[in-house]
């Protein structure tokens, strides 16, 4: 192998794991115990909060509502990408991600399966947002656009497209010998850099940024014009209306802000490794790795957080679940002790009869000796 084959594959290496899962500047961050430990916790939490996104919006009132769908598929979607980002975590803190790496076809679904959710998660929040600017801007077609129905139909289409677009993967990964690591052949790095830089990061960010402007816009001008135009009666009910969004673009505006750094980090890593230039940029980027990769992993459980700190009638909602469950369970408990209690009754009642039909026979079998004992004497 010559020198220039020793660097292409370094720059080869470099690129296929910055288009790899999580933030690319994750492969030149130290995996110490406090990061792994960090990296763990974050998981846990963004685990829990996406569990309680399913109950919570599976309550009566938002039945007939299309966001409700939007962060069900969301937390799938999300929860898919905090486990494997703590398995691949994980394992390079141990130093076993041999046990993918040595693989090719491991590595073929390891990769595919994580750049197929983390381009999906991005989209449904981009889904979620142009959702509620139908709502708010054009009012009117809400009935018709803002449907379960056709949020499901929008988010199964963006699922579907997110694995068509990522299966290249299932050819086009491979496994250098005594590296362990997963690689994408040289042939799909301009494919995959491209995805990395603009359709799964930039684009959505800019997206969600242009349709939340609007969306603020317009609120800002209909309670303008309602303090004009209407009473304070009606008024305050629209506010109240008004409020209602507020979680929702809470959740769109925070993905923003979580998911901003690393995709700004992906495109400077990108771009400096394609070019082959400044090397010691790329050096003062991965400084903030792991604070990019936190901040990128707060993005995928962070949804429930949100709902709860934004709005009493999330927070309402939660607490009736948690108490009926409560009550649930104490009933369930009562009824136990219950048939516990009649079945020991039915035992006590058996054993009080036992007991008096063998005091019975055996009066019975004393008195009968005796009558053979009187009538053998008279005899």
């Amino acid at each position: 192998m010559t020198l220039n084959d020793t660097d292409a594959t370094t720059d080869a290496n470099t690129l296929s794991n910055a288009t790899g899962p999580g933030s690319p500047t994750a492969i030149y961050s130290n995996l110490d115990t406090a990061f792994w430990i960090c990296i763990v916790t974050t998981v846990v939490i963004g685990l829990v909060g996406n569990a309680f996104i399913f109950p919570l919006m599976r309550d009566v009132k938002f039945s007939s509502l299309s966001y409700p769908v939007y962060l069900i598929f969301l937390a799938v979607s999300d929860s898919t990408v905090l486990i494997m980002y703590c398995i691949y975590q994980t394992l390079r803190f141990f130093d076993s991600f041999h046990i993918i790496g040595k693989n090719v076809a491991a590595c073929r679904l390891w990769l595919f399966l994580m750049s197929t959710v983390t381009l999906l998660s991005p989209w449904l929040v981009v889904g979620l947002t142009v959702d509620r600017f139908f709502c708010v801007v054009f009012p009117m077609k809400r009935d018709r656009f803002c449907t379960p129905r056709k949020a499901k139909i929008v988010c199964s289409c963006l699922t579907a497209l997110s694995v068509l677009l990522m299966l290249p993967l299932l050819e086009g990964v491979k496994v250098i010998e005594k590296s362990n690591i997963c690689f994408i052949k040289d042939h799909l790095l301009v494919y995959f850099a491209f995805f990395r830089i603009s359709i799964n990061s930039n684009l959505p960010c800019l997206l969600i940024i242009v349709f939340n402007v609007v969306i603020g816009i317009h609120i800002q001008r209909s309670t303008n014009f309602r303090k004009r135009f209407t009473s304070t009666s009606s008024g305050s009910t629209e506010n109240k209306l008004d409020k209602s969004l507020l979680p929702l673009m809470l959740i769109s505006l925070m993905a923003l802000v979580t998911f901003l750094p690393s995709s700004l980090a992906d495109s400077i890593v990108t771009i400096l490794v394609i070019t082959k230039s400044y090397p010691n940029t790329l050096k003062q980027v991965a400084k903030f790795s792991p604070s990019f990769i936190v901040l990128y992993l707060i993005n995928f459980g962070q949804n429930f957080y949100i709902l709860m700190a934004s709005s009493a009638n999330y927070r309402k909602i939660m607490k009736k679940k948690l108490k009926c469950q409560r009550i649930f369970g104490e009933k369930k408990n009562v009824t136990e002790l219950r048939v516990s209690g009649q079945v020991s009754d039915t035992k006590a009642n058996t054993t009080e009869l036992s007991t008096r039909e063998s005091l019975y026979s055996g009066s019975t079998s004393v008195i009968s000796p005796a009558t053979d004992f009187s009538e053998g004497s008279t005899k």
